[in-house]
Formats: structure tokens, C-alpha cells, sequence
């Protein structure tokens, strides 16, 4: 097997980092948005789920699409008028951890792709 499991377990990272890109970004363009109910997707542990399928010989078909799930409102103790929860700072802030995390994954994927072009070109 020319891949194992790390590069497998980046790749579902990316993957799902990629989407939580997405959702943080749909939370962002419907801050003004009344009654719209921020969401969040449970990355951890569909992290965690694939990592098991793959250790139990599952391969990329694990990949299954996350769980989203409402965000607990950070400003419960002062409601929006318009039932919005979106928090642009804390969606911000989210935003950008994900972005650090995304990209940190994707840096590793190219150094272990570098290896592997290293270990199969000729003289290496």
C-alpha cells in the first residue's frame, strides 16, 4: 500500500476542514439573516469515526458527511431582537483556527507527497 494512515487520516482532515470552511462561512453571510440559527459540525468526532473505519480496513468510502448541530447561543444573556445567533467574532475567530488547522494539514500531505517523490525518483 503506497499510502497508510497518516497521509489516509490527513486526507479525511482536509477534507472535513474543508467543509467547516464552508459552514462557518454560510453562518458569516447570514449574520443579518432574522431567525437564522448558527451551526457547527462535529469534527472531532467524525475525525475519529474515519480514523477507526480505516484502522478496521475501511477505506475512503468512510467519508460520510458531518453531523451539524445548532451552537450554543454565546449571547444568551442578551437574545437577539431577531432571533439571530450568529456571533461574527466568535465565527471570525472559528474561521480562522480552522484556516490555520486546514492549512497545517495540507502542509504535511505535500511533505509526505516530497518523501514519497524522493524515495521513487531515480538515485533516491
Amino acid at each position: 500500500m503506497l499510502f497508510g494512515k497518516t497521509e489516509q487520516s490527513l486526507e479525511a482532515a482536509t477534507h472535513y476542514s474543508g467543509l467547516r470552511h464552508k459552514v462557518i462561512a454560510n453562518n458569516i453571510a447570514n449574520v443579518d439573516t432574522p431567525g437564522y440559527k448558527a451551526v457547527d459540525i462535529s469534527f472531532g468526532e467524525q475525525l475519529g469515526d474515519v480514523i477507526r473505519a480505516r484502522e478496521n480496513g475501511f477505506g475512503a468510502s468512510s467519508l460520510r458527511e458531518p453531523t451539524l448541530s445548532f451552537i450554543p447561543d454565546i449571547n444568551s444573556r442578551r437574545p437577539s431582537i431577531d432571533g439571530n445567533t450568529v456571533n461574527i467574532d466568535q465565527q471570525l475567530t472559528m474561521l480562522s483556527q480552522n484556516a490555520i488547522y486546514h492549512n497545517a494539514c495540507v502542509q504535511l500531505l505535500n511533505s509526505k507527497f516530497r518523501i514519497l517523490k524522493t524515495a521513487l525518483s531515480p538515485g533516491g
